[in-house]
């Protein structure tokens, strides 16, 4: 059992210990974003528009198996946080093998579904004759290979909820580094082209899952995976669910939001579209930062939890905060200052630049309040709050963007489109911190209960002593 990572959660400063897992998840985040966008990249040099198109709409479906696979990983993850605070080893390991196994049955069952109805899947998200061909390919590697993508994302969450962040992130180096060298050689060079995109994808994967399964067959964990410790029990399944069913819908939710938003701005014309697209991509490296560094904390929120020490639970989620805000105020800053040389990186058409400079100052409106909006989220997931962890998921985008996307575009046209999100990360952030109130005050009575109960035990302890 590695001691020093056990230090890192439960004695490390707050700030140095973040720091210690937030850096690496982080980096991991920056990883995944050139991982989205390579397959589409070298798609692109052949220049043909309906592949890159057939790359373009399989994405969500990929995305859906991640979402999927993250229901067992960030629930499982929270518990075993929880778990490794109350020196609840045993459990931790059952909790760690069931989840990995679970995920792989259902990685089975999406390979079975998606094979045999791909093509009904294909008419669903709006595939096109003319790309029809290109996208069955594709996505006919991708669920075949669903146990392989499902089983390296669950684990890389398996492995932070212990504090090996510099593994998960290692793993997540290892799977995309091999794709980008993949993707030419498959694409290009062996002129494979979208199914060779597919290709480099899986085997990227699958080089990913064996870095960590090796991790975990050496012993180096403080968990296990090993079939021994599988134990379907309806105690660890009700606590992965409670977690990770609101994580899946989060991810869910937001490829729908993106998809209706695309469809907005396509009432208006390409240039919006381009737009729209650009800025979304620009806003993910803010938003990917703040996520890595909201997952970073996670496990010391869960671990100080399960170990009752509430006053160093309270540091990590106020220090969390204010690294999130910084990092929310130079992202406000820099992309104020810097977006038309952003947006033109992406595209030299004035208009698209015109568009995409209105856009982008609308969205950095409310930027300041994504961070802590994420740190709270994570907050619920790691203290096993599925209630509130859920309604965040559903109001975010379902609630608030949705609605209001249409309502005003409607009413005040593209002004309207591109205020929609920025109000709607405003309202969730209200409603993150009303329901974050509440939890802190039940948090404070389990502590004051448990901090009773102890004392009295202690009591009884001295009296049966004195007695003697």
């Amino acid at each position: 059992m590695d001691e020093k990572r056990l230090i890192i959660l439960r004695d490390e400063k707050p700030f140095q210990a973040i720091l210690s897992l937030a850096i690496p998840t982080m980096m991991g985040m920056i990883v995944q974003i050139f991982y989205n966008l390579t397959d589409t990249f070298f798609v692109g040099k052949l220049n043909d528009p309906y592949q890159v198109a057939a790359v373009s709409v399989a994405f969500p479906i990929f995305m859906m198996l991640m979402s999927i696979s993250g229901m067992f990983g960030f629930g499982a993850s929270s518990y075993v946080s929880r778990l490794l605070g109350e020196k609840d080893y045993e459990m931790a390991k059952n909790t760690s093998a069931t989840a990995f196994y679970t995920c792989i049955f259902a990685g089975i069952a999406v390979t079975i579904l998606g094979l045999f109805f791909i093509s009904p899947i294909l008419r669903l998200i709006g595939v096109t004759q003319e790309t029809f061909s290109h996208a069955n390919q594709y996505l006919t590697i991708i669920f075949m290979g669903s146990i392989i993508i499902m089983s390296n994302f669950s684990l890389g969450l398996l492995l932070r909820s212990e504090g090996a962040a510099k593994i998960a992130m290692f793993g997540m180096f290892i799977g995309t580094g091999i794709n980008i060298v993949l993707d030419p050689i498959f694409i290009l060079l062996l002129g494979y082209g979208v199914k060779g995109a597919a290709i480099a994808t899986l085997i990227g994967q699958l080089s990913g899952l064996i870095f960590y399964l090796n991790f975990y067959l050496k012993q180096k964990s403080l968990i296990s995976i090993n079939w021994k410790y599988f134990s379907p029990k309806k105690e660890i399944y009700l606590e992965i669910f409670r977690v990770g069913v609101p994580a899946s819908i989060n991810h869910m939710m937001m490829s729908i939001a993106q998809t209706l938003g695309n469809y907005v701005a396509a009432g208006y014309n390409d240039m919006v579209v381009a737009a729209f697209g650009i800025n979304h991509r620009l806003f993910s490296m803010a938003i990917m930062l703040l996520i890595g560094l909201s997952e970073g904390t996670q496990p010391l929120i869960g671990y100080s939890y399960g170990a009752k020490k509430i006053k160093r639970l309270n540091q990590i989620i106020k220090t969390g905060e204010l690294m999130a805000t910084a990092i929310s105020v130079f992202f406000l800053v820099f992309f104020y200052l810097f977006a038309g040389e952003m947006i033109r990186i992406f595209i030299n058409n004035e208009q698209v630049i015109d568009y995409g400079i209105k856009i982008m100052r609308a969205l950095i409106i409310a930027l300041p309040f994504a961070g802590i909006q994420f740190i709270i989220r994570v907050s619920f997931q790691a203290l096993g709050k599925g209630k509130p962890a859920l309604i965040l998921a559903l109001a975010r985008q379902g609630l608030f963007y949705i609605p209001l996307l249409f309502t005003l575009n409607s009413f005040f046209g593209f002004s309207g489109f591109i205020f929609a999100q920025p109000i709607a990360n405003i309202l969730t952030f209200l409603l993150a911190i009303i329901l974050f109130r509440q939890i802190k005050l039940q948090i404070n009575d389990e502590y004051q209960e448990a901090f009773s109960e102890n004392t009295s035990s202690q009591l009884e302890v001295e009296e049966s002593y004195s007695k003697i």
